[in-house]
């Protein structure tokens, strides 16, 4: 289960990082009632809803490096209603109900984030931008505007088309063709809400053991049995919030796959260059793009872009934080879409994995009958998601049916992942399909 980490580069959210001394790994046999393996969001998020809703348990995080090191502290930061990998994708795979349901659902999750942020006073630098999904072509364009009506048609309100001038006066770029406007998503600091999260499970009294690497889970007469090193953990119960590293995983190599994307930051942008640009309401920005770019200004007036080309590694290798390629696009992508800032300074460059299944779409599920549980899947979108997955994990753990615990995704029957190198040509051929379509999505038009 070791994650190979040799290109550790790292990123803006890294100054941001609450100053203290990681905790030790575990010394000797530890027994306790529930181990989750992994200090990110979801297991952050479990240790806390665990102990808040019995704190009588014994609970111990056990993370491989470092709080936040994998996702959760790399991400761009955007708090978002976007369940899996398209609303057309999941129509087609799932239905209109569990559509509507899984939109519900992320609503929540940010409705739960919001709130927890408000009642614990936490600082995470967490604004209501609201989120521009922005039309670079006219393919993209009428891709954008069905995908409104289908949500109006679906129940789900409050998308609203901003034709060019409209979208110009909220951020100008020669490339917008127009765009869509969600008002209830939001921006935080990401390495500030991972820590948060930690401070709420330790001071509820989680355990938290870093540089704590999980060699082997077994289970024997009924208890899980962790090795790290010289030291063994005993646990009634496993949660195994790992995503994109749960492919290292015996148990969980065929529920999904890391696939990396890559983001750089500016320098900080002088006024003039702000002007510019106009962008007074700091919305996260995509385009519409299968390979999309993703945007937003830092608190401190940077901007910071990532997307475009990324990839699935062989075998699932995790040594991939730098990918000059990338950078080298994202960077070009700025001159394309803000003029004035074309070759403005690059002070930030890195990468990281998120996790997908099969089906592109999210996956709580159960082990052992339900002594063990994980989650994966959130397809790079799961800041907000996680928070309220671990909510879910809780009642998994505690054996509570709830309103969701009944959610459609939770314990679905999900398409396992072929061996490799199935996998890896498979991944090679999704991603080609993808990108054949933002090729004919690019290209001129007969009406233009």
């Amino acid at each position: 289960m070791h994650a190979d980490t040799r290109d550790r580069v790292a990123n803006y959210w890294d100054g941001s990082k609450m100053p203290r001394t990681p905790s030790l790994p575990p010394a000797g046999d530890v027994t306790v009632d529930v181990a989750i393996i992994g200090a990110g969001y979801t297991g952050l998020s479990t240790a806390y809803h665990l102990k808040a809703a019995e704190p009588s348990l014994d609970v111990a995080v056990l993370e491989g490096e470092t709080i936040g090191f994998g996702a959760s502290g790399r991400n761009g930061g955007f708090v978002m209603t976007l369940f899996g990998a398209s609303l057309g994708l999941m129509r087609t795979l799932h239905g209109d109900d569990r559509v509507r349901e899984a939109h519900h659902y992320m609503e929540r999750s940010i409705a739960a984030l919001e709130t927890m942020l408000a009642e614990k006073k936490l600082d995470c630098d967490y604004v209501r931008s609201g989120f521009l999904k922005v039309a670079t072509s006219p393919r993209y364009a009428a891709r954008i505007r069905d995908e409104i009506n289908t949500l109006d048609k679906l129940g789900i309100h409050g998308h609203k088309w901003l034709n060019i001038g409209e979208l110009a006066g909220r951020v100008r770029s020669p490339t917008y063709l127009g765009g869509c406007l969600e008002p209830g998503c939001g921006l935080l600091n990401p390495r500030k809400w991972v820590d948060a999260l930690a401070g709420l499970a330790l001071g509820s009294g989680v355990k938290l053991y870093e540089n704590a690497r999980i060699d082997s889970v077994r289970r024997e007469g009924g208890r899980f049995k962790l090795s790290s090193g010289p030291a063994t953990i005993t646990a009634d119960k496993v949660v195994f919030a790992t995503n994109g590293y749960s492919h290292l995983i015996p148990g969980l190599r065929s529920t999904q796959l890391p696939a990396f994307v890559f983001i750089v930051v500016t320098e900080p942008l002088t006024p003039e260059q702000l002007a510019s640009i106009g962008w007074a309401g700091r919305e996260g920005i995509e385009d519409g793009r299968n390979f999309m770019h993703f945007y937003r200004l830092t608190p401190d007036n940077r901007l910071l872009v990532g997307g475009g080309p990324g990839f699935v590694p062989f075998a699932g290798r995790m040594h991939h934080d730098a990918y000059p390629a990338a950078f080298r696009h994202l960077e070009a992508f700025i001159g394309t879409t803000f003029p004035a800032l074309r070759g403005i300074g690059i002070d930030y460059r890195w990468g990281g994995a998120f996790s997908v299944t099969a089906d592109s779409t999210p996956l709580i599920g159960t082990l052992h009958g339900g002594a063990a549980v994980y989650s994966v899947g959130c397809t790079g979108h799961g800041v907000a998601m996680t928070h309220m997955n671990g909510r879910v994990l809780s009642d998994l753990v505690l054996g509570r049916k709830t309103d969701l615990t009944d959610i459609w995704f939770v314990n679905r029957r999900a398409l396992p992942l072929p061996p490799e190198p199935l996998r890896s040509l498979g991944a090679k051929a999704v991603t080609a399909a993808m990108a054949v379509d933002d090729w004919w999505c690019d290209a001129p038009s007969e009406t233009t």
